[in-house]
Protein backbone atom coordinates (compact mmCIF):
# COMPACT_ATOMS: atom_id res chain seq x y z
CA UNK A 1 0.00 0.00 0.00
CA UNK A 2 1.47 3.36 -1.02
CA UNK A 3 0.57 5.64 1.85
CA UNK A 4 2.67 8.61 0.68
CA UNK A 5 -0.05 9.62 -1.78
CA UNK A 6 -2.74 9.85 0.90
CA UNK A 7 -3.56 13.14 2.58
CA UNK A 8 -3.34 13.46 6.35
CA UNK A 9 -7.08 13.01 6.85
CA UNK A 10 -6.96 9.73 4.92
CA UNK A 11 -3.92 8.66 6.94
CA UNK A 12 -5.78 9.46 10.17
CA UNK A 13 -8.65 7.23 9.05
CA UNK A 14 -6.18 4.42 8.30
CA UNK A 15 -4.50 5.04 11.63
CA UNK A 16 -7.77 4.66 13.54
CA UNK A 17 -8.70 1.57 11.53
CA UNK A 18 -5.28 0.05 12.21
CA UNK A 19 -5.41 0.67 15.95
CA UNK A 20 -8.63 -1.37 16.06
CA UNK A 21 -7.47 -4.10 13.67
CA UNK A 22 -7.35 -7.68 14.95
CA UNK A 23 -3.96 -8.41 13.34
CA UNK A 24 -1.71 -6.52 15.77
CA UNK A 25 1.47 -7.09 13.70
CA UNK A 26 -0.14 -5.67 10.55
CA UNK A 27 -1.71 -2.85 12.57
CA UNK A 28 1.64 -1.89 14.09
CA UNK A 29 3.32 -1.95 10.66
CA UNK A 30 0.71 0.42 9.24
CA UNK A 31 0.95 2.66 12.32
CA UNK A 32 4.74 2.90 11.95
CA UNK A 33 4.43 3.72 8.23
CA UNK A 34 1.95 6.49 9.02
CA UNK A 35 4.20 7.81 11.80
CA UNK A 36 7.12 7.97 9.34
CA UNK A 37 5.03 9.94 6.85
CA UNK A 38 3.79 12.37 9.52
CA UNK A 39 7.31 12.85 10.80
CA UNK A 40 8.54 13.68 7.29
CA UNK A 41 5.63 16.03 6.62
CA UNK A 42 6.08 17.68 10.01
CA UNK A 43 9.77 18.31 9.17
CA UNK A 44 8.73 19.83 5.84
CA UNK A 45 6.26 22.13 7.57
CA UNK A 46 8.75 23.17 10.24
CA UNK A 47 11.50 23.81 7.66
CA UNK A 48 9.28 26.37 5.97
CA UNK A 49 8.30 24.28 2.96
CA UNK A 50 4.85 24.76 1.53
CA UNK A 51 2.76 21.81 2.57
CA UNK A 52 -0.95 21.09 2.58
CA UNK A 53 -2.55 21.57 6.00
CA UNK A 54 -5.61 19.36 6.38
CA UNK A 55 -6.05 19.92 10.10
CA UNK A 56 -6.63 23.56 11.00
CA UNK A 57 -8.50 23.03 14.27
CA UNK A 58 -5.65 21.66 16.35
CA UNK A 59 -4.00 18.44 17.41
CA UNK A 60 -6.85 16.95 19.43
CA UNK A 61 -9.30 17.49 16.59
CA UNK A 62 -6.75 16.08 14.12
CA UNK A 63 -6.55 12.85 16.14
CA UNK A 64 -10.36 12.81 16.31
CA UNK A 65 -10.49 13.24 20.06
CA UNK A 66 -13.82 14.65 21.16
CA UNK A 67 -15.93 14.86 24.29
CA UNK A 68 -19.44 15.87 25.24
CA UNK A 69 -22.74 14.99 23.66
CA UNK A 70 -21.30 14.64 20.15
CA UNK A 71 -17.91 13.30 21.23
CA UNK A 72 -16.53 9.93 22.31
CA UNK A 73 -18.38 8.68 25.37
CA UNK A 74 -16.15 5.63 25.83
CA UNK A 75 -13.35 6.75 28.16
CA UNK A 76 -11.05 3.89 27.08
CA UNK A 77 -11.26 5.03 23.48
CA UNK A 78 -10.60 8.68 24.40
CA UNK A 79 -7.60 7.67 26.48
CA UNK A 80 -6.21 5.52 23.67
CA UNK A 81 -6.37 8.58 21.44
CA UNK A 82 -4.62 10.69 24.10
CA UNK A 83 -1.91 8.01 24.34
CA UNK A 84 -1.45 8.23 20.57
CA UNK A 85 -1.24 12.02 20.73
CA UNK A 86 1.62 11.55 23.18
CA UNK A 87 3.49 8.96 21.12
CA UNK A 88 2.82 9.90 17.47
CA UNK A 89 4.50 12.49 15.30
CA UNK A 90 2.12 15.41 14.92
CA UNK A 91 0.69 15.58 11.41
CA UNK A 92 0.88 19.04 9.81
CA UNK A 93 -1.52 21.09 11.94
CA UNK A 94 -2.30 24.81 11.70
CA UNK A 95 1.21 26.20 11.18
CA UNK A 96 4.87 25.79 12.10
CA UNK A 97 4.78 27.63 15.44
CA UNK A 98 1.70 25.74 16.64
CA UNK A 99 3.20 22.40 15.61
CA UNK A 100 6.48 23.19 17.39
CA UNK A 101 4.57 23.94 20.63
CA UNK A 102 3.77 20.21 20.85
CA UNK A 103 7.39 19.07 20.97
CA UNK A 104 8.64 15.64 20.07
CA UNK A 105 6.73 12.38 20.59
CA UNK A 106 6.97 10.96 24.13
CA UNK A 107 8.54 14.19 25.41
CA UNK A 108 7.75 16.07 28.59
CA UNK A 109 6.98 19.10 26.40
CA UNK A 110 4.30 17.08 24.54
CA UNK A 111 2.70 15.88 27.76
CA UNK A 112 2.74 19.37 29.29
CA UNK A 113 1.16 20.85 26.16
CA UNK A 114 -1.58 18.21 26.18
CA UNK A 115 -2.31 18.85 29.86
CA UNK A 116 -2.35 22.64 29.31
CA UNK A 117 -4.70 22.18 26.36
CA UNK A 118 -7.19 20.14 28.38
CA UNK A 119 -6.97 22.59 31.30
CA UNK A 120 -7.59 25.47 28.91
CA UNK A 121 -10.64 23.78 27.43
CA UNK A 122 -12.04 23.11 30.91
CA UNK A 123 -11.38 26.66 32.12
CA UNK A 124 -12.95 28.23 29.04
CA UNK A 125 -16.19 26.29 29.47
CA UNK A 126 -16.30 26.74 33.27
CA UNK A 127 -16.07 30.53 32.84
CA UNK A 128 -19.31 30.53 30.87
CA UNK A 129 -22.50 31.59 32.56
CA UNK A 130 -24.31 28.68 34.18
CA UNK A 131 -27.05 28.90 31.53
CA UNK A 132 -24.58 28.33 28.67
CA UNK A 133 -22.27 26.07 30.64
CA UNK A 134 -24.98 23.49 31.30
CA UNK A 135 -24.74 22.24 27.72
CA UNK A 136 -21.02 21.58 28.28
CA UNK A 137 -21.27 19.72 31.60
CA UNK A 138 -20.62 16.32 30.03
CA UNK A 139 -17.63 17.68 28.10
CA UNK A 140 -16.19 19.32 31.22
CA UNK A 141 -16.63 16.09 33.19
CA UNK A 142 -14.93 14.02 30.46
CA UNK A 143 -12.04 16.49 30.07
CA UNK A 144 -11.50 16.39 33.84
CA UNK A 145 -11.51 12.57 33.82
CA UNK A 146 -9.01 12.52 30.95
CA UNK A 147 -6.85 15.12 32.69
CA UNK A 148 -6.78 12.96 35.84
CA UNK A 149 -5.77 10.01 33.65
CA UNK A 150 -2.89 11.96 32.10
CA UNK A 151 -1.59 13.34 35.36
CA UNK A 152 -1.99 10.10 37.37
CA UNK A 153 -1.08 7.37 34.92
CA UNK A 154 1.46 9.03 32.69
CA UNK A 155 3.68 10.69 35.27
Amino acid sequence: MNLDKKDDNQLMTLFHNARNHADRVRANTIKQEIYAIWEARNKQLCSGSTISIVFSDGVLKAFRYGVGDSGISNETERRQILDHVLEAPIPPVKDKSYTLEWGKPRSLKRKEKLIRTLRGLIAAKERMTSYHRSSFNRAIHQWKDDLRYLTANLA
